[in-house]
């Protein structure tokens, strides 16, 4: 074996440790968006769809995760446009949840 070699096989064993990683996690969770959140969705609440010009799209939507206390509310971040897509996942213990929720209301407020 030469080093080109072992390098290539070390290579091949992380790539497929972290395949091995994801797969289980999608397993365990019950799915890519889950296994993104690190928790089971118990249900998608809504979803807001936000202003991003001609060629994208954002959209928010909010999903009531199972599980641990410290990831109760899920917040998923879409973004489309021609030739790319993106997926953010971001997820909010319920205490998290209620400060942004008090940002949101204190911002709108200001507008009035």
């Amino acid at each position: 074996m030469n080093d080109g070699s072992i390098g290539f096989i070390f290579f091949a064993i992380a790539v497929g440790g972290v395949i091995l990683y994801f797969v289980t996690r999608i397993a365990r969770f019950g799915g890519f968006k889950a296994a993104m959140f690190g928790a089971r969705i118990e249900r998608t609440v809504g979803e807001v769809s936000g202003s991003g010009g001609k060629w994208m799209s954002t959209t928010i939507r909010v999903h009531r995760l199972e599980g641990e206390p410290d990831k109760a509310v899920g917040l998923e971040l879409v973004q489309k446009s021609p030739g790319s897509w993106s997926m953010q996942p971001y997820s909010l213990s319920a205490g998290e949840a209620s400060k942004l929720v008090q940002l949101v209301q204190s911002a709108l407020q200001r507008r009035a």
